[in-house]
């Protein structure tokens, strides 16, 4: 049961990023999973359930994955570290899709879509967004505390340049190879803004 409803969420996701949450109605939701309509609201309630459940799986379990749990005690250079091992690992399955411009703009819209229609998106990207602020101030402070980062920086701003440091990095021109590399550039700004408040 459980890989039948992997199996409808695996191809409405592909659905929802071809055709757009608009043009994707339930009948044409059953003409591309080649199932009934009785056999989908058995796992799903409605077109809305099913497109938050693919959000869930595809937007937000990517994200979770991208961010780590904090370990308490974590000095800058090691939050550094583990961020970049993380976006490396998510860029080498992403390196991986033939016609990635195509992906890469239909996966934009996707997030787009969700941001509209999914209720409470917005909040939980919020969510996000401030606990990776907390992570960063968190390593931040535990490198000043042993001594491996001055002590007259204003912690909030630095957390904020490495927060946005991953979003200063979108692919310049999209196609195979080209989040590696952006991985890669990613840890070198990061490693370069560290080193300007090394003590």
């Amino acid at each position: 049961m459980q890989d039948r409803k992997e199996y409808i969420l695996e191809k409405a996701f592909e659905v929802f990023m071809s055709k757009g949450y608009d043009s994707t109605s339930i009948t044409v939701l059953q003409e591309e999973l080649k199932m009934s309509r009785g056999a989908m609201y058995r796992y799903f309630e409605s077109k809305d359930d099913l497109f938050k459940e693919v959000v869930d799986k595809y937007f937000f379990t990517l994200i979770r994955h991208l961010s780590p749990q904090f370990k308490e005690g974590s000095t800058l250079q090691e939050y550094i570290n583990i961020r970049c091992q993380k976006m490396k690992e998510i860029s080498v399955y992403l390196d991986q899709i033939e016609k990635f411009e195509t992906a890469f703009l239909n996966y934009t819209a996707f997030i787009i879509q969700a941001a509209k229609v999914y209720p409470g998106f917005l909040e939980r990207m919020k969510r996000h967004r401030d606990t990776e602020l907390k992570n960063w101030q968190q390593a931040i402070e535990n490198s000043i505390e042993k001594g491996e980062v001055r002590k007259d920086i204003n912690v909030k701003i630095i957390s904020l340049v490495f927060a946005k440091a991953i979003d200063m990095n979108d692919p310049e021109k999209p196609g195979p190879g080209c989040f590696s590399k952006t991985t890669d550039s990613t840890k070198k700004l990061m490693n370069y803004i560290l080193s300007l408040i090394k003590a």
